[in-house]
């Protein structure tokens, strides 16, 4: 692209060929009113706000549309600019309702900002004002559409950025408006970002509305936690409470969107069940005690219990920080067990069932083709997904082998429905199809292996792409020949020449493994620790209900007498108080400063946003005075960053997994594949009241293909594990899939 000069308010400056005023203009720090613009979505050029004067030119220009020229002489604040950007404005007033005193936009709010400037105090429109009634879209936003100035931000972002187009403009003239197509209200797992491209007070947080002014707050830099991505935010406070989450720009991370998950679920904290107290259980009562007659009755429960030091299990939640993970697994390993895991929610967990993404975030932008196995990037990783969809909207395909079809928000163009026990099978049937196209020597293994059309089809698409991408998915964590699966795939990269994207790895997860929080040859795996002879557990942010592959399993062994249980969790649900003996208060999100190791490997530290209610303490605090109760040396830490410190730097504990629990599928078994709802994920979502009420967050179905229904005698509507049943063309046969908020029952 070739490099030209231009001239904007007598600076003489450098740009490419085709580069918009207005972009150079940002880039220089020349000040450009704007109200349709956005640098993330496309250029519509319908408010007119950024009016400039091109010398040589009769009328005023559109600076975001108007590509720039070598020897343009560009005025954005002369006469002729003025008058027509004042001109514009009064326009976009005209209609405007003065209710700034109560609009939550009220403070950071665009069109504020420019009315000081190029606004009048005085109108000459002496008509009535219109008046748009609005259509609700949702639990999370707020609509007064009477505000909205037509910029058709959101439009954009939702027929661009989301994928899914469900607001337009309808009516002409003054009977235009803004609203959504459906009545279903807006259906985006990105919603939320809505929110923040509107530069009015049409579209603002409902969770929020009226609960403070944007002056009054404090906000804090921090990370999300809820996914691979770690999503750069803004926590903002007001009177030691979070208020608001948004987005903070990091365009190697989450550019400047984040998803309705990260945004809305900071509801949780505040949720009537925060554990506030410690509190021991002693003749089957729950006392509230003071901390240090918690932690010496923990201590006593935990030495009493596991008579021998491997007689003690440690196993932690997928949320939990770096610093957590990594004091966690030195107190167990310098007590004596190895019986350390996070993976609770793995059915198997042999040797093998995991391995290393070779993509980064932004590669993934410009794959030409990937392969999604076991997912629904969209709502598990939507983040991730919204990479994806860059690259199919610059020519990526798609294809897809999963126990049910999803609604993705891009094209596919092969959707192979596979029952879990079928997966395998289908993946050895492309390994074999690739072997022979590639002309390589076939395994023997492979010599019997049927294969398929659609097969072969996905190999030549994998053989084709000069820059492919395998992507595994969290469905995987529940098929029972994981190990066997990851083997494969892995030959199926190698031989096809692509990188791979394990997702089936959420949450803070990657931290987990940096520091080896995972058991070693002689200790025992989450699996192995609910069938052995561990008769003392010590719980970071567990919730048995929710959290175990097997949750029947875990709360009938934590309910047992001859077991002792700490729990150091941030929530008292029921399954809590049945199974701990003791309930330790930890801080939860936004209340405690950490680490979170993202997709890339990235670690970014946070800071605490607000201070943790009642007595709740950091959980890394916490484990800290309990190794020096235990007279464990080298936990003499004074802050977080010193335990990040030591983490980073000790080399990756080294891990054999132990290959108990390896399961393998029957011909004839009719598999249960049970998918939380994105918004049922962790202890916080689930209490999150405004993402419970929408429509992603009320996901409570059983789908089941007509034949597998009539092996069963289901029919529609009836209960399956608890959920309603839901019979679909759209679901592989012999497989249920259970998308649900409901708590695992098996």
């Amino acid at each position: 692209m070739s490099e030209i000069e231009i001239e904007i308010d007598g600076q003489l400056l450098s740009a490419n060929q085709g580069d918009s005023i207005i972009t150079i203009a940002d880039r220089e720090g020349i000040e450009v009113p704007r109200f349709c613009y956005h640098k993330k979505l496309s250029v519509a050029a319908n408010c007119r706000m950024c009016l400039v004067d091109i010398e040589g030119v009769p009328k005023a220009q559109p600076a975001c549309s108007t590509p720039a020229a070598s020897g343009m002489k560009i005025h954005t604040k002369n006469d002729k600019a003025k008058f027509a950007q004042k001109a514009v404005m009064e326009f976009l007033l005209i209609n405007h309702p003065l209710d700034c005193p109560i609009c939550d936009q009220g403070g950071e709010c665009e069109l504020q900002d420019v009315a000081m400037e190029y606004g009048s105090d005085v109108s000459k429109f002496n008509e009535g004002k219109r008046i748009v009634p609005d259509k609700g879209i949702g639990a999370l936003i707020q609509t007064d559409m009477t505000r909205c100035i037509h910029c058709t931000r959101c439009v954009r972002f939702g027929a661009e950025v989301a994928g899914i187009v469900e607001m337009g403009g309808t009516g002409r003239g003054e009977g235009v408006k803004i609203e959504p197509f459906l009545t279903e209200g807006i259906q985006s797992e990105l919603s939320g970002n809505m929110i923040d491209v509107c530069p009015v007070g049409a579209l603002t947080s409902k969770p929020f509305r009226y609960e403070a002014r944007t002056w009054q707050m404090n906000a804090v830099q921090s990370v999300a936690r809820h996914d691979l991505v770690g999503s750069n935010i803004f926590t903002q406070s007001y009177r030691g409470k979070v208020k608001r989450v948004v987005a903070r720009d990091n365009d190697s991370v989450n550019e400047t969107w984040i998803s309705d998950r990260d945004r809305f679920s900071y509801e949780g904290l505040n949720h009537e069940s925060r554990s506030l107290k410690p509190k021991v259980k002693k003749n089957g009562e729950w006392l509230e005690v003071d901390w240090q007659e918690a932690l010496a009755f923990a201590i006593e429960g935990i030495k009493n219990n596991a008579e021998r030091p491997e007689q003690l299990g440690v196993l932690a939640s997928k949320n939990a920080s770096l610093e957590e993970y990594y004091l966690m697994q030195k107190l167990a390993r310098s007590f004596g067990t190895e019986n350390i895991d996070f993976r609770l929610d793995h059915a198997n967990l042999s040797p093998g069932s995991s391995m290393d993404s070779s993509i980064t975030l932004s590669e993934i932008e410009s794959v030409d083709h990937a392969l999604i196995l076991s997912s629904y990037t969209r709502l598990e990783q939507p983040m991730i997904n919204h990479r994806i969809r860059k690259a199919v909207i610059n020519g990526a395909t798609v294809n897809t082998i999963n126990s049910k079809k999803f609604d993705f928000n891009f094209k596919t163009k092969i959707d192979l429905l596979s029952a879990p026990q079928a997966l395998l099978p289908a993946l050895q049937s492309i390994l074999k199809s690739l072997y022979l196209k590639t002309k390589a020597d076939l395994p023997e293994q492979l010599s019997k292996v049927n294969s398929s059309d659609e097969h072969d089809k996905i190999a030549n698409d994998l053989i084709a792409s000069e820059n492919g991408v395998i992507v595994l998915g969290e469905h995987l964590k529940s098929n029972p020949s994981n190990s066997v699966i990851i083997n494969t795939v892995s030959q199926i990269a190698q031989i096809s020449n692509s990188k791979i994207a394990n997702l089936t790895l959420s949450g803070n997860a990657h931290s987990a493994e940096k520091v080896g929080f995972i058991p070693t040859n002689q200790g025992m795996n989450a699996s192995s620790m609910l069938t052995e002879s561990c008769k003392a557990f010590l719980l970071m942010d567990v919730d048995s209900q929710y959290d175990f592959f097997n949750p029947k399993l875990a709360m009938g062994l934590f309910n047992k007498d001859d077991v002792f249980v700490v729990s150091l969790t941030s929530f008292e649900d029921q399954s809590t108080l049945l199974s701990a003996d003791v309930i330790l208060p930890m801080a939860s999100f936004y209340e405690t400063s950490g680490t979170h190791i993202n997709f890339d490997g990235i670690a970014q530290s946070f800071s605490a946003s607000v201070k943790s209610p009642g007595d709740s303490k950091p959980g890394w605090k916490i484990i800290k005075v309990m190794a020096d109760l235990l007279e464990l040396e080298g936990f003499s830490f004074v802050d977080s960053s010193q335990v990040a410190e030591e983490a980073l730097l000790s080399s990756k504990v080294q891990t054999q997994i132990n290959g108990s629990f390896t399961e393998s599928f029957e011909d004839s078994d009719i598999t249960t594949l049970w998918q939380y709802a994105p918004y049922a994920i962790d202890n916080v979502t689930r209490r999150a009241k405004a993402l419970q009420e929408s429509n992603i967050g009320k996901i409570n179905s059983a789908y089941i293909a007509k034949s597998t229904a009539k092996k069963l005698s289901l029919s529609q509507d009836d209960l399956y594990l608890g959920v309603p049943v839901s019979i679909s063309d759209d679901v592989a046969e012999d497989c249920v899939f259970v998308h649900t908020s409901q708590a695992r029952r098996v």
